[in-house]
């Protein structure tokens, strides 16, 4: 069972999906809690995405500028960020700061896996974002990137 959602720039939902089985699927009073625990998850990342580089020069005249921790050879996969009562959150940032964010209900993250399932879920987003009609950080309302994300979830994670 997972819960997975796309926040915007302006820290707004853009996309959300519960991909859960017959077998399993979250507790009433935690599935409820889902977007409350995603919205903790949110300063976690910002903290990681300007967190300090000891390797990079910073510039002291501007009074310590943060740096964000993405350069060219690195990707955007954050894996485990977070745990909640047993649950596990992971993350990924886009470099047009888009997080993506995904609930995990077993208590694991498979790093190869979930890096997998968000690397194409980040495919099928730009290809979203190639949608003259479409703007950043509205809803996702399409039933094709809703039912091929879906799709991609079920391969993935079952």
């Amino acid at each position: 069972m997972f819960y997975f959602t796309i926040i915007g720039t302006d820290d707004n939902p853009v996309y959300e999906a519960e991909f859960t089985t017959a077998k399993s699927s979250f507790r009433p009073d935690i599935k409820e809690l889902n977007p409350y625990i995603v919205h903790s998850a949110l300063d976690i990342m910002e903290y990681l995405q300007w967190q300090r580089q000891p390797n990079l020069e910073v510039n002291t005249n501007t009074g310590g500028f943060l740096r964000s921790r993405h350069t060219m050879q690195e990707n955007s996969y954050l894996g485990k960020i977070d745990s909640f009562y047993g649950l596990v959150v992971s993350g990924f940032l886009t470099y047009g700061n888009i997080k993506f964010i995904m609930v995990h209900g077993n208590g694991v993250v498979d790093d190869p896996t979930t890096k997998t399932f968000y690397y194409e879920v980040y495919e099928l987003y730009l290809k979203t974002l190639m949608n003259p009609f479409y703007k950043v950080n509205d809803p996702i309302s399409n039933p094709t990137f809703d039912s091929k994300v879906r799709v991609l979830a079920k391969k993935l994670f079952t």
